[in-house]
This record gives structure tokens, C-alpha cells and sequence, in this order.
């Protein structure tokens, strides 16, 4: 068997013409590798200068002014730090959290005493009880509350609150749920 090739229907592709596009493409990409160099480089100086302001800014403010006498400035120093506490501890919501609570307790049970420790969010609450239905009513209200974590009971004992009237006074230990 003999194959013959027609010619005239051959697809014929310029090997040069594909040659140009291709270096073409290769000469614009270096182009645009060399344009995003320069921008990088120009970016990190200007991140460097940056830099060296914020230092210079920083040590502006952190040191006491020529005019101001070491003493007055130390005493405004430590009214900022009074300052910034009192609006830390304002910045605290103590209705949301005591909202929390009341939603946690159960019927039947008086708080008698609520602190907290803000800076680790463990907070121990004291509390009255008709009877330890009620201290188990609210130890499982407290976990299962989203509001709090790791609740304990930390101390049960029974009192008298009047002549006929028995109760349980007890305490227990609780965290604040992260937000």
C-alpha cells in the first residue's frame, strides 16, 4: 500500500509568525517583571522611611517635654494611667452581665453577693435557697447557660431565716464565656 500526500490540503502553520508572538509575549512579561521590581523596591524604601518616622514619632512622645518640670509630668503620666482605668472599667457592661445572672437564676433563690474579676472573668456568687432543689435548679440553669463556663459549687450550708423558715445559703464559682 502507498500513502500519498495531497498538498493542497495540507494545513500549512507559520512556524515564524509564531516564533515573533511568542518572544513578543516574552518581551512584554519582562517588561511588566521589571515594571513590578521597580515598584517593589520603590515600596520597600518607602516602607524603611516609614519606619524611621514611627520611630522618631514614638520617641518625640515618649519622652517629657523640655518645658515641663520631671514632677508635673510624672504626675500626668500616672492621671493617664488613673484615666485609662476608669474607662476601662466603664467600658465593662454591668447590666449585660447582670442581666446574665438574673436570667440564670432560678425562682426561689436570692442573691446575696456578686463578685467579679475582670481580668480573668471568674466571678463567685453567694446566694440564698429555699431548699437544695432550688441550689441544684440554679447550679444546672448556670451551666447551662451560654453566658458562663466552669461553674462550681463551691459551699452549701443550711441557715434559719426566721422561726419557722429553713434555707440553704451557698456559693459557687462560674466563668464568663468568651465572646
Amino acid at each position: 500500500m502507498r500513502f500519498t500526500i495531497n498538498l493542497a490540503t495540507r494545513t500549512y502553520v507559520d512556524q515564524r509568525l509564531i516564533s515573533q508572538v511568542c518572544y513578543a509575549a516574552l518581551a512584554l512579561l519582562a517588561i511588566v517583571l521589571a515594571w513590578n521590581v521597580v515598584v517593589a523596591f520603590s515600596n520597600y524604601g518607602e516602607l524603611q522611611r516609614l519606619k524611621a518616622d514611627i520611630a522618631t514619632y514614638e520617641g518625640r512622645l515618649n519622652s517629657r517635654p523640655k518645658d515641663i518640670p520631671e514632677r508635673d509630668y510624672t504626675r500626668l503620666l500616672a492621671d493617664i494611667t488613673f484615666f485609662n482605668g476608669v474607662l476601662e472599667r466603664k467600658a465593662f457592661s454591668w447590666l449585660g452581665l447582670l442581666d446574665q445572672v438574673e436570667d440564670a437564676t432560678p425562682e426561689g433563690v436570692a442573691l446575696t453577693s456578686l463578685a467579679l474579676d475582670t481580668k480573668t472573668g471568674e466571678m463567685k456568687i453567694e446566694a440564698l435557697a429555699h431548699s437544695f432543689a432550688n441550689v441544684r435548679a440554679s447550679m444546672e440553669k448556670f451551666e447551662g447557660s451560654r453566658a458562663f463556663t466552669r461553674t462550681l459549687l463551691l459551699s452549701h450550708h443550711d441557715v434559719s431565716m426566721g422561726e419557722k423558715t429553713r434555707g440553704v445559703q451557698f456559693s459557687l464559682s462560674c466563668r464568663m464565656a468568651p465572646k
